[in-house]
């Protein structure tokens, strides 16, 4: 073997140790990116789980609304009642008395004018005997 053999493998045996080193460096790196990877699948399959169950809160919170809404508005309803059979109850002995004042003025007057009929019937009467 000649000197610029020796040098020529001596020269390649080098090369050869830097490319398995670099080989191996390599290796490591894509290991590295594999874990990454894996930890990305897992970081996405988990925000894929978040956001479907956002979406499933998000429409219980949309039901909950409607229904707190549909709830309200029944609450209201039932209030307006309420509130209007207890004016009609407060009202009531003031339509009470107004409705006896009113049936006490008509028999009073009633109760005249009959008494005046009967007096102008029996003074025509007491007339038309005493004329004849």
């Amino acid at each position: 073997m000649t000197d610029a053999e020796r040098v020529i493998l001596i020269e390649t045996e080098q090369r050869s140790k830097s490319n398995s080193h670099r080989i191996n460096d390599i290796a490591e790196d894509i290991k590295e990116i594999k874990d990454e990877n894996k930890a990305i699948y897992k970081i996405a399959t988990s925000v894929e789980v978040m956001a479907e169950k956002l979406g499933n809160i998000e429409d219980k919170v949309d039901e909950t609304n409607r229904k707190v809404d549909e709830t309200s508005a029944a609450q209201r309803a039932t209030e307006a009642k309420f509130l209007e059979r207890i004016e009609s109850i407060e009202q009531r002995p003031g339509n009470q008395a107004v409705k006896s004042a009113n049936e006490i003025k008509t028999k009073v007057i009633t109760a005249i004018i009959t008494f005046l009929a009967t007096g102008v019937l029996g003074s025509i009467i007491y007339f038309a005997n005493f004329v004849k």
